[in-house]
């Protein structure tokens, strides 16, 4: 819009036509830069959810209120719509500007390695989502040149987190004369005593799923020292490493042997996650190793409360199990600036504490942390659970689900947990069931 200073006309002569000029070039740039905000965006979620849904949903009214230039045209999508046909649409060049991707290889990581996604580093710096998260959580969504997992740039940020806990039935606990353990000796002594006053001391699902290997993987990490988490992050990440571990031996001797006193309730074997979800909620035992997916079930139970996993002795700080849900990037299709710009905007809004409170009024937890979160008032177990997440993101503190380590892990981890609470195998050779699967993956991909 500037004019060329060699064309400049006379002072004397035109300054008239000077001051007509510079108003017109005014009146254009305004239009300009009226155009360049208005942005449309396609965005793809699955938060399909009845309380999530009307969550976004309001979420995108509210940031249009906001950015009246940006126009957010919403699309809820499943699941399996954000791995396959998400990267067709995107190669086809027709996809959506911003998108909820699934972490790992064969989802972002194929993603980026297609130059499908932005790098997100130089919003992170200007909306400071650097800090608002720890490195825990940022890590997931990293991916180098190179394409090694949980390192270089980042190419997308969660909105929602979860991780495996301690649920506890309060009033169990009190007719037993229990405290709730804060250290996993104090968990045992605790199970021998409602053993012996006639209660089911924990309850388990292991006929499908996944309740089992996170049973394993929760003892395992709450030995871990949050600053010392490197090792795992280097198995997960597949960095290197190796699973023959002694704490996680320890892991597994201990779930071996509470099977064998009688700790777990009676036919576990044949039992599915979410019946024996449901049978926890219904007061028939007192504790219950599972993740913050249970919240919204067990809301209405009183008597059900959520903590932290008991630690191992002189741990200060354990991990826990746990991640996040899908990251939100942008894509490929948003081709200029300005839409680029938007969707960052977009985005840093749907992990803003803003949306965090709306997710806590529907009784999801936000994967940010906020000291002025608005609880509901209704819903004790979320204000507990919660104030757990805070102090394990305080202390970078946010462990893995172990079956990220290799494509084929979950299946050996359900697998070898039931051979070894079978009695068909010990503690040491599932590890080494574990390690085998581990390292054969490793070589793979030094191809």
């Amino acid at each position: 819009m500037m004019c060329d200073s060699t064309k400049r006309p006379s002072r004397m002569k035109s300054s008239l036509r000077s001051v007509s000029r510079l108003v017109s070039a005014g009146i254009l740039l305004g239009a300009t830069m009226a155009t360049a905000q208005a942005v449309t965006l396609n965005e793809w979620d699955i938060y399909n959810y009845p309380q999530q849904t009307e969550a976004v949903d309001e979420a995108v009214k509210a940031f249009q209120q906001k950015n009246p230039g940006i126009t957010i045209q919403r699309s809820v999508h499943s699941f399996e719509d954000t791995r396959i046909p998400l990267k067709l649409a995107l190669t086809a060049g027709d996809g959506p500007q911003i998108a909820q991707v699934n972490q790992g290889g064969g989802d972002m990581g194929s993603l980026v390695k297609d130059k499908l996604l932005w790098p997100l580093d130089d919003y992170a710096k200007t909306y400071g989502w650097t800090t608002r998260f720890p490195d825990s959580i940022l890590k997931r969504n990293r991916w180098s040149d190179k394409q090694d997992f949980g390192s270089g740039k980042l190419y997308g940020v969660a909105s929602l987190g979860e991780m495996v806990g301690l649920y506890y039935n309060k009033a169990l606990l009190d007719k037993a004369g229990v405290a709730v353990p804060k250290t996993l000796p104090e968990l045992e002594a605790a199970m021998e005593k409602l053993k012996a006053a006639g209660t089911p001391p924990m309850m388990l699902g292991l006929l499908d799923g996944n309740m089992g290997q996170q049973l394993l993987s929760t003892v395992w990490e709450a030995q871990i020292e949050s600053k010392d988490r490197k090792a795992l992050d280097d198995l997960i990440y597949d960095v290197g490493g190796t699973f023959k571990d002694d704490k996680l031996v320890k892991a597994a001797s201990m779930m071996k042997s509470w099977k064998d006193k009688g700790y777990f309730f009676p036919g576990f074997e044949g039992i599915g996650h979410d019946d024996a979800a449901t049978l926890f909620q219904n007061g028939q035992a007192a504790f219950l190793v599972s993740g913050t997916w249970y919240l919204g079930q067990f809301k209405d139970n009183k008597d059900v409360h959520f903590a932290a996993m008991p630690m191992g002795e002189g741990v200060q700080h354990a991990l826990m199990v746990g991640g996040t849900d899908l990251a939100f990037s942008i894509t490929n299709t948003a081709k200029t600036k300005e839409q680029q710009d938007a969707a960052a905007k977009f985005i840093d809004y749907i992990v803003s504490d803003e949306m965090a409170n709306r997710w806590l009024k529907v009784g999801f937890l936000p994967a940010g942390t906020s000291k002025n979160a608005q609880i509901p008032a209704d819903n004790p177990l979320l204000a507990e659970t919660y104030q757990v997440w805070v102090t394990l993101n305080e202390h970078d503190g946010l462990g893995h689900y172990l079956d990220w380590a290799t494509p084929t892990m979950n299946a050996e981890l359900n697998q070898n947990v039931q051979l070894l609470l079978a009695g068909r195998q010990t503690p040491e050779q599932m590890v080494t069931n574990f390690d085998n699967n581990y390292q054969r993956y490793l070589k793979t991909l030094k191809h």
